[in-house]
């Protein structure tokens, strides 16, 4: 059968023109939606994901911190991006006038637990977190995965005796800075009391002399700092061996210790106890500046200090150890 080209072309005109129509009525015109409170254009039928990934939305997960607000797991709990206010499955088709919002992972903080420590009346308490000699009880809060100690409140049972004098201590040393910090603390006439690390007062014994020689205190911190798992966590043998190594280093360069502060301030019952079988009390803090963070200034550490010291107080500080060793200047002119 023959069909003549102008009825062929015809006919293709006329079936073009049909599927235009068809195209013009099922053509799909961009939708209007917010995204972070911003209007933008997407196609119609656009997916969440789609639109995720074309407008590069990203929310930042939130970490897990311990007692003292260090981080035990970064990006733990993930953010979330909600449509109209409420969490959609990926492949939800988005219709004109929803709103998309990136949120942020919160933040959390490990659960933790409270006890109370009986302090003795008349005698300093074991642990000591003040100079006061008060009897009551000390709230301790201790986090449950990092074993971490932070003190909270002190419950009195009876009047106290709290001496005019705020007790600096150092931790972490000896180190590269403890010189200078021996020479500011000379210069404004105070004494400090150094817990001093046995494997860094073994390996720099001329800086332990120099702080007794000052007239510091020089007491143990252990011999290698242990801390993961928390030092009272650690097997009875290593406790053990840790304050014994540690006052035997300390023991030949001066007087034998009489305080122990273990690595992270974590103590237990048996910590106390074997501390106490080598003639040491342990000894804590009640104000801490974090000094050791990345960022801490001068100001900000002296801010902290002063916002929370009243006397009495003990105040833990740094002259060693971490990433974020002290800057002596930060203890005042140097």
């Amino acid at each position: 059968m023959r069909i003549a080209v102008p009825t062929v072309l015809l006919l293709l005109a006329l079936a073009g023109a049909g599927f235009a129509s068809y195209a013009f009525l099922w053509r799909k015109d961009p939708i209007a939606i917010r995204v972070q409170g911003v209007e933008r254009k997407v196609a119609s039928g656009t997916t969440l994901a789609a639109a995720v990934q074309k407008f590069g939305l990203q929310p930042e997960a939130g970490d897990l911190l311990d007692v003292q607000g260090d981080v035990l797991r970064a990006d733990e709990y993930p953010g979330r991006i909600l449509v109209n206010g409420r969490v959609a499955l990926r492949t939800t088709e988005l219709v004109a006038g929803e709103s998309l919002r990136v949120v942020d992972g919160l933040d959390r903080r490990e659960p933790s637990t409270s006890s109370y420590v009986h302090v003795p009346a008349g005698m300093p308490a074991n642990p000591q977190f003040t100079l006061a000699r008060t009897p009551g009880e000390q709230e301790l809060e201790r986090g449950r995965f990092s074993g971490k100690i932070v003190p909270l409140g002190f419950r009195a049972t009876g009047p106290s005796r709290t001496p005019k004098a705020v007790a600096l201590t150092f931790d972490d040393g000896p180190s590269q800075f403890t010189d200078r910090i021996l020479a500011v603390l000379r210069r404004m006439h105070a004494r400090a009391t150094f817990f001093v690390v046995g494997r860094l007062a073994k390996e720099t014994p001329q800086l332990v002399r120099r702080e007794l020689a000052a007239g510091m205190e020089v007491e143990s911190h252990s011999y290698s700092h242990p801390y993961q798992p928390p030092f009272d966590r650690q097997p009875h043998p290593t406790i053990l061996r840790e304050i014994r190594w540690g006052r035997g280093v300390l023991a030949r360069l001066g007087p034998a210790p009489t305080l122990f502060r273990p690595p992270g301030g974590s103590f237990s019952p048996y910590v106390i106890e074997a501390a106490g079988s080598y003639g040491e009390r342990i000894v804590l803090w009640s104000v801490d500046p974090t000094d050791w963070k990345p960022g801490m200034t001068a100001s900000r550490i002296a801010r902290r200090v002063l916002e929370a010291v009243h006397p009495g107080s003990i105040v833990i500080l740094h002259d060693g150890g971490g990433l974020a060793l002290i800057d002596p200047e930060r203890l005042g002119p140097g």
